[in-house]
């Protein structure tokens, strides 16, 4: 059974993200990222990629791992590794023109529909964790609920 690693940037920016627009019609947004090479880690193999495709440097522990997704299939299984790093949006120049048209800051609900499943769950999951760990801050100041102190 065949198994293929990849690794994918999730850049944010509070509700943005950013997508590379792919190729062609229909519109199809993508995260930064590739395919994994033999003796490469998972963070490598993002770093490389990224430096690929676009014109953004990656260091080694700059960015953080966040989920896997595993796709099993007939032919074999794909896993996509999701690393997550916080950037200051800035006009972002594609390298892999072949593949991309431009790379965007898009808010993530809007850049939902345009990816593909396991790119939307990985973002979504990320935004509705995160808005549901702010509404907990912002109530009670991040106190523990009095039913649950013991």
């Amino acid at each position: 059974m065949k198994r293929v690693v990849k690794s994918r940037l999730i850049a944010l920016h509070k509700n943005k993200v950013l997508v590379l627009q792919k190729v062609g019609r229909p519109l199809r947004y993508t995260l930064p990222g590739g395919v994994k090479k033999k003796k490469e880690t998972e963070e490598e193999t993002l770093i490389r990629e990224v430096g690929e495709e676009i014109k953004l440097r990656l260091s080694p522990g700059e960015v953080q791992f966040y989920l896997s997704h595993i796709k099993k299939g007939n032919s074999g299984a794909i896993i996509k590794n999701y690393f997550l790093i916080q950037l200051k949006p800035s006009s972002i120049k594609v390298k892999e023109k072949h593949k991309f048209e431009a790379a965007f800051w898009v808010d993530w609900k809007e850049a939902l529909p345009f990816m593909d499943k396991s790119d939307r769950l990985a973002v979504r999951s990320y935004f509705k964790s995160f808005g549901r760990k702010a509404k907990k801050n912002g109530k009670n100041g991040g106190q523990v609920p009095p039913r649950l102190a013991m």
